[in-house]
């Protein structure tokens, strides 16, 4: 929907544009020459220039329908329990999930995305580590976190997967240098050779 927002702006734009140039050129010339013509013209073609005229007032109106900040539809997850139904937006369970990276010292950042496929939800956990962590070890164990998370604190247990992403490897800086330096003090890295 932006991109067509964008491309109707800059289709606009050049309509707005060359008509006003156009009457611009035309206001700036001398005599009454230009304002006759454009009079007969506007007699003659009334219909057209209504049509037109109607036409980029329509476009006006999806340019700023096609810009305004809609909302988007709220998911939810909804289960019987024995006390009846539970609705718990998508949103609400990632930011309940994203909480396990204070579980886990080697993870820097954890991002949850959960996307409900035939009554059964996947788990994607976007994950950014410490360097020296034991990866394959480190993903079992969130994911099994993971899993049992939904089930005994928020009561979802119809999971399809749940996926772990390293997305960086972080590596600490040494304490005492700054950002951009390196041994030698230069922000260049030593060369070899």
């Amino acid at each position: 929907m932006k991109a067509f927002h964008i491309t109707l702006g800059v289709f606009l734009f050049i309509i707005l544009a060359g008509a006003a140039g156009t009457v611009l050129v035309g206001a700036l010339q001398e005599g009454a020459a230009w304002g006759e013509w454009v009079d007969m013209w506007v007699k003659s073609h009334h219909l057209t220039v209504a049509g037109a005229c109607f036409g980029v007032i329509f476009l006006l109106i999806l340019y700023v329908l096609t810009g305004l900040n809609v909302p988007g539809k709220v998911r939810y997850l909804a289960y019987d329990n024995e006390g009846g139904a539970v609705s718990i937006s998508l949103k609400a369970v990632e930011g309940f999930l994203a909480r396990l990276s204070n579980e886990f010292a080697s993870v820097v950042a954890l991002q949850p995305t959960l996307r409900l496929i035939v009554n059964q939800l996947d788990v994607q956990l976007d994950i950014k580590v410490k360097a020296g962590a034991q990866i394959p070890e480190l993903c079992k164990m969130l994911q099994e976190a993971a899993r049992n998370t939904l089930r005994d604190k928020v009561g979802i247990s119809d999971i399809r997967e749940v996926r772990v992403r390293v997305q960086e490897i972080v590596v600490p800086q040494p304490i005492g240098k700054s950002a951009g330096t390196t041994e030698h003090g230069t922000g260049k890295p030593p060369v070899f050779g």
